[in-house]
């Protein structure tokens, strides 16, 4: 037997099925995002990055404080070990313990270095950034 369709029926349904999603979707994902601590990365990480990158273009001055911005995005909290080598030399180390999704800056003591470049690394993972140093 042949269906019988209404000429506007067609029209109507698509709109309505995309208000109903909208709305519907709307309270699901904010509990999605509350979840996942505001992230889909695909895998979770961790990252060291300069807190003032157009600096590293002229360099730090030795003796001061290096800032350095270090992210967490394991999916629970972290707590790094980091150190900072000049040539082979350690410059400074430290810990920082930081929340899941939370970045924090890391002061970079640089008492030591000498003119080259810094290191500053997570121990125990392949997570690094170089510091440009120079005396004055």
């Amino acid at each position: 037997m042949p269906r019988i369709v209404r000429p506007g029926s067609s029209r109507l349904f698509f709109p309505l099925a995309v208000l109903v999603l909208v709305f519907a979707f709307t309270p699901i994902s904010h509990v999605l995002l509350r979840s996942v601590h505001g992230s889909f990365a695909p895998n979770p990480y961790s990252s060291l990055a300069l807190r003032t990158p157009s600096n590293a273009g002229v360099g730090f001055l030795v003796g001061n404080p290096v800032a350095v911005e270090l992210g967490n995005y394991t999916g629970h909290v972290e707590t790094y070990h980091w150190s900072a080598t000049e040539n082979g030399a350690l410059i400074s180390l430290g810990e920082q313990t930081v929340d899941n999704g939370r970045t924090t800056t890391i002061s970079v003591p640089t008492r030591g270095a000498i003119n080259g470049t810094m290191r500053v690394a997570l121990s125990g993972t392949n997570i690094f950034v170089t510091v440009p140093m120079q005396k004055l």
